[in-house]
């Protein structure tokens, strides 16, 4: 049984039927709702010998109907199939904001979690509604993503010694009752709002720290500028993502947008 098995017959196995509640008692053991350069995603692992397991709660996922009707031009909900680095573990994830926002958010959030999983969904949940509506553009949403990002998963955990503590409602609230220069359209998908954000920024300066030591007597004024400038694709969005964070990219240079006091490093 399990690990000493090596014949597999998987004409055997019975066609797996997904439905809501078996989908959300396997994401709570197995999911995880995450962020990478703080934009939300959601993903599922399993071993190698467990594909047809996620093969089956992905063709579910893409057939999930559209929850936020708001949206008439929603991007598909695409399930993107990947191999682990260790060969051993094949992982299912959807990374768009707008299938993880029009789609799956509003299926998990009718659902009743049994496990503090629901608490990381929950302040996701919230990540994504600013990424989707465009508070995340605003320095405010900004900060309250980066939060968020600190605190759920493995930021809340009792065996964490550097512990975070969750962002408070009242700044959650905050943040949701600030003007939004861009308002979303039906029309609109979430890469179109994020151009309009961009394209209201006159000038913008960056500046990055190699280890704590300036990379540059000037800012760059291009985000694409900055990231060339250390050696990554122009077109590369961890310096947008990272900005203000303190995160370093490939473990050395971080990114402002001011200069910072030699004490910070």
């Amino acid at each position: 049984m399990n690990s000493s098995r090596t014949v597999f017959n998987y004409s055997l196995i019975p066609t797996l039927k997904v439905n809501p509640y078996w989908l959300l008692g396997f994401i709570e053991g197995e999911g995880s709702f995450g962020f990478k350069n703080l934009s939300p995603y959601f993903q599922i692992g399993q071993h190698t010998k467990s594909l047809k397991v996620l093969q089956g709660i992905a063709l579910y996922l893409q057939s999930l109907p559209l929850g936020f009707t708001f949206s008439i031009n929603s991007a598909p909900l695409v399930v993107s199939n990947t191999l682990h680095s260790n060969k051993t573990v094949s992982v299912i994830s959807i990374t768009n904001i707008d299938a993880l926002y029009d789609y799956l958010m509003f299926l998990l959030l009718d659902m009743p979690f049994q496990t503090r999983k629901g608490i990381d969904f929950y302040f996701w949940s919230i990540a994504l509604h600013l990424h989707k509506l465009g508070y995340f553009y605003l320095k405010e949403g900004f900060n309250l993503v980066s939060e968020i990002a600190k605190y759920i998963n493995n930021g809340r955990y009792t065996t964490n010694l550097n512990k975070v503590s969750p962002p408070s409602i009242i700044i959650i609230i905050k943040v949701l009752e600030l003007t939004l220069p861009v308002a979303l359209t039906p029309e609109m998908r979430h890469v179109n709002l994020a151009q309009a954000f961009a394209r209201l920024v006159k000038e913008r300066k960056i500046w990055v720290y190699d280890n704590g030591v300036l990379l540059n007597s000037q800012p760059f004024t291009t985000y694409g500028d900055a990231m060339g400038a250390i050696g990554y694709s122009r077109t590369s969005i961890a310096a947008r993502r990272t900005i203000d964070t303190g995160k370093k990219i490939g473990g050395r240079y971080t990114i402002y947008s001011a200069p910072q006091p030699t004490e910070l490093f």
